[in-house]
């Protein structure tokens, strides 16, 4: 569980950074999924788009991504998506 303090770090380190996928009006796909999880493996913390066109909420996505792959959600700001997950396997962590 992810205290305040963590959640703000987190932020700090992804809001200037690029989305890492723009999710559209397929969804959730199995690429997307793909390359969000080789990301979450080399950086712990990343940010996704949904765009305009997408049928389903923030929301909806990031409670998919947590059953899916285990993250935690660290803010839904607009239609901006910031995701965590903690790497066993990196020598160096975020938090």
């Amino acid at each position: 569980m992810l205290t305040s303090k963590d959640r703000a770090k987190l932020k700090s380190l992804v809001v200037s950074e690029d989305a890492v996928c723009h999710i559209g009006k397929e969804g959730l796909s199995s690429s997307c999924i793909k390359s969000i999880e080789d990301a979450l493996r080399a950086r712990e913390v990343v940010k996704i788009a949904l765009l305009l066109n997408s049928g389903e909420t923030p929301r909806e996505i990031a409670s998919k991504l947590e059953e899916v792959l285990q993250t935690e959600t660290v803010a839904i700001i607009g239609r901006k998506i910031i995701i965590y997950k903690f790497n066993k396997d990196k020598k160096t962590h975020i938090l």
